[in-house]
């Protein structure tokens, strides 16, 4: 039996991995919170072996997506704001919770994943599977009536 060449899988040349692209990063956290595109970096950052990196990404994206939503608590407290009376104030506090996911977006994608993954040497990988967890998680969190920053 002979073996055909074109069927054998190729060893990568260079150091490409496939990873969750900085755009999918930025916008998981925005249109769901930072930790959903902190949890996408760190799974980057253990397909290319930084471990210690994955860890200090973790540890922002949970303290991060937590002082954002202490953030829009003290806001809603501070101002003693009855969300179901006005909605110029649904209006401030979503602006205010968009802002938010942007700094964490915009932090995750620009500066952590470009600190780690200067190059573009990277295959992207599907946002599928995410997607759907996420879609999945938004909506049991919205029915057990938790917020969490979503």
């Amino acid at each position: 039996m002979e073996l055909d060449e074109n069927n054998v899988p190729e060893e990568q040349e260079g150091d490409y991995v496939e990873i969750y692209s900085k755009k999918a990063i930025f916008w998981f956290s925005v249109l769901a919170m930072p930790l959903i595109g902190g949890v996408l970096l760190v799974m980057n950052l253990r397909a290319a072996g930084l471990k210690k990196a994955a860890y200090m990404v973790a540890i922002f994206s949970v303290l991060y997506t937590a002082m954002s939503d202490l953030a829009v608590s003290e806001y809603l407290m501070h101002y003693k704001v009855d969300l179901a009376v006005y909605n110029t104030n649904l209006f401030v506090l979503s602006l205010m919770s968009i802002g938010l996911n942007i700094g964490g977006g915009l932090i995750l994608s620009e500066y952590f994943f470009k600190k780690y993954f200067p190059e573009d040497d990277y295959y992207p990988k599907s946002i599928a599977n995410p997607l759907f967890i996420t879609v999945i998680l938004v909506i049991a969190l919205k029915f057990l009536g938790i917020n969490a920053g979503l």
